[in-house]
């Protein structure tokens, strides 16, 4: 604690005239401290998709278009951000299910050993539309602003649409508070069809299935967002409740908290997830998978901002995989 209390009033007392990340991206709810993104939840969160398809409501309003993609492994997760000052819109190729601040990837467990094994994202077929407006407080400084958003995600093997929606209340720019529900499904059909499965050890055969051998698994998520942006820091805390009436998932909980440093033109990001879940541990140790309800994982990220509005960055763990991604995003 010592060590963060000293960050911060190093990074408080830091003056320079570089350019900041406000103004380089041209936002227009930054606080005083010019240092802070626009968003009224989830400043701290490296990515748009980590932000918005989490909670609608925390889609920055600034005016223009922004594009982030974040590369893994030969993989690309895409999302288009517009807005006009007072109402923003959002599409992404993927949700951001299976990250290091999204919901827990509901899967089942040869699905999530065979993409462990062969360091692959979680990935659906899927994608999700978010829209968010400003209700009242956008453009003061002080008082309360209010944030509100929908959220449209559509499975498209299924054919089958899916809702939720959010709010975020903050205070000076400075406290926030966000919440949001959405529904959601997985869904594997491998019937009448051969599959390679993995044992504990990571060992794998083919088998094959006959008819009517399928994981369909409904549930809801409630996404609880507390914030402080101040100076050179934002600091989040996340829980995430992700609830089933399916027996092989149940309930789960997700406790997240990130703090993002703003040094100039860089982004410096630091994140701590504990998951409770039903899902499997691999243990490098013991070189197999064990049963663990408890999961804890750790975030690394460095993004730093050209004057031209394009943003490039890496990060550690953002897929829960202990892999490394590359970020590009680019406001115009």
């Amino acid at each position: 604690m010592r060590y963060l209390i000293f960050f911060f009033l190093f990074s408080c007392a830091t003056k320079s005239s570089q350019p900041n990340i406000c103004k380089i991206l041209k936002l227009d709810n930054c606080n005083n401290s010019k240092r802070s993104l626009s968003r009224s939840a989830g400043a701290s969160l490296p990515s748009v998709n980590a932000a918005v398809f989490s909670n609608p409501a925390a889609i920055a309003l600034n005016k223009g278009w922004g594009i982030e993609t974040i590369e893994y492994n030969k993989q690309t997760q895409v999302g288009l951000v517009y807005g006009t000052g007072r109402i923003g819109g959002a599409i992404a190729s993927y949700p951001n299910d299976g990250t290091f601040f999204g919901n827990t990837a509901i899967e089942d467990t040869q699905n999530y050993r065979n993409r462990f094994l062969k360091h692959k994202r979680f990935k659906e077929d899927k994608f999700v539309l978010a829209t968010g407006a400003n209700i009242f407080g956008g453009n003061k400084k002080n008082g309360l602003s209010l944030d509100i958003g929908l959220m449209w995600r559509r499975h498209l093997e299924l054919e089958e649409n899916f809702y939720g929606a959010g709010f975020s209340l903050s205070l000076n720019k400075i406290l926030s508070f966000g919440y949001s529900q959405y529904n959601d499904r997985f869904y594997r059909d491998f019937s009448d069809s051969f599959q390679r499965v993995y044992d504990q050890n990571g060992e794998s055969s083919r088998i094959y299935y006959s008819q009517d051998n399928y994981f369909d698994y409904e549930y809801r998520v409630q996404n609880f967002v507390y914030g402080i942006k101040f100076s050179n820091l934002a600091f989040d805390y996340i829980k995430i409740l992700t609830s089933s009436n399916d027996q092989d998932i149940g309930d789960i909980e997700s406790n997240i908290w990130n703090l993002s440093y703003f040094y100039q033109t860089w982004i410096f990001s630091y994140g701590r997830r504990h998951e409770s879940s039903f899902k499997e541990t691999y243990d490098y140790d013991l070189e197999e998978f064990i049963e663990s309800e408890d999961k804890n994982d750790s975030f690394l990220g460095a993004q730093y901002a050209f004057n031209s509005g394009i943003i490039i960055g890496g990060f550690w763990n953002y897929y829960l995989l202990d892999e490394l991604s590359l970020g590009l995003t680019y406001f115009f």
